[in-house]
């Protein structure tokens, strides 16, 4: 048995010499990442460099952790058109985001671009319906009438109503105003994707992890005249995420991984998702988030991850410019990229 003075301390330990709590590193947990505070409202641009590619997937996956990470309703706009002129009958292009995560549709983006004004509470209710204390929402707004699971009680226009790129604009100032997040779901060859990335302030590029599959895409990424790299007045372009899906189980090739290490050079960030074949679109049934499984849901986390922390990096960009705007008594203004508050 040892000596009682073997368990005290030694008298020559001073407390100064203890490292105090608040000086610990703590490391913060991928919800934690995901939540971070994000003044303004933002525009995620999703879109690829070829069909079949799982954007609509992603758009609807991604929206469903947002909405339960950060605790706040987000919206994603579905600008799938109705009918492909190039569609195979054989292989259709996939469901719409509607039935692909539940949700009604009953308000389309035509009907936002004719608003005149209102509260954005109330542009929230006419999607969504009436809010309910508590509870966010990932609320979808489609571009065609008659693809959500809905009734269509939010019809203002007739279903056949033709969006303009202009009146893309408007529904989406209209809409980014009432939302934090807003997701444009932008697939290869739609119309009006064009116009949606261009008004896009970061762009999620998604990518099947095939050799091929990969260099296209960084080929396209390449080519300043590719819609999936707009570029403003300026010669800016957003931040761009590449979000790679396995085609099925199994670890990448060596190919594979060569290809994504070149498709990083032309990236901002690169996230890999997992196979699941719950998300098999022939399925036909609404994602269910807590059905997938956990290196799923992990992976799309960290997704949301990288799309908070560049727009935090971008918020705190525009700040200081409009710090120095502020200041600057020659101007008088502020920048025409500050966002809008969210009401």
């Amino acid at each position: 048995m040892p000596a009682d003075e073997d368990w005290s301390w030694d008298a020559d330990h001073d407390d100064d010499d203890l490292a105090p709590w608040d000086e610990i590193p703590l490391r913060e947990s991928l919800a934690d990442r995901a939540a971070a505070d994000l003044p303004g409202s933002w525009r995620i641009g999703v879109t690829s460099a070829f069909p079949y590619s799982g954007t609509t997937t992603l758009v609807g996956i991604l929206g469903l952790v947002l909405t339960g990470a950060r605790g706040e309703s987000v919206l994603a706009v579905d600008l799938r058109p109705r009918t492909w002129a190039d569609e195979d009958p054989d292989e259709p292009r996939g469901d719409p985001l509607c039935p692909r995560v539940g949700a009604p549709g009953d308000v389309t983006v035509a009907d936002i671009a004719r608003r005149r004004g209102g509260a954005a509470g109330a542009l929230r209710e006419l999607i969504g319906g009436p809010a309910r204390p508590g509870t966010p929402e990932l609320d979808v707004v489609p571009l065609s009438r008659g693809e959500g699971t809905g009734g269509g009680s939010g019809a203002m226009v007739p279903a056949d109503d033709t969006v303009t790129p202009g009146m893309l604009r408007t529904a989406l100032s209209h809409l980014t105003r009432a939302y934090p997040l807003v997701l444009v779901d932008a697939p290869i060859d739609a119309p009006l994707s064009p116009t949606a990335l261009r008004a896009s302030d970061l762009v999620v590029v998604v990518s099947l992890a095939a050799p091929a599959d990969l260099d296209r895409t960084a080929a396209a990424l390449r080519d300043p005249a590719a819609p999936l790299l707009p570029v403003d007045a300026q010669g800016r372009r957003p931040p761009v995420i590449a979000a790679v899906v396995s085609p099925r189980r199994g670890r990448w090739s060596p190919r594979t991984r060569a290809a994504a290490g070149r498709l990083t050079r032309h990236v901002d960030a690169l996230v890999r998702i997992p196979y699941e074949s719950r998300l098999d679109p022939s399925r036909r049934a609404p994602v269910r988030i807590p059905r997938l499984r956990a290196s799923t849901r992990r992976s799309y986390l960290y997704l949301g991850v990288a799309v908070v922390e560049r727009l935090v990096r971008l918020a705190a960009e525009e700040s200081t410019k409009t710090g120095a705007t502020t200041n600057d008594t020659t101007r008088g203004s502020t920048p025409e990229t500050l966002r809008t508050p969210v009401v």
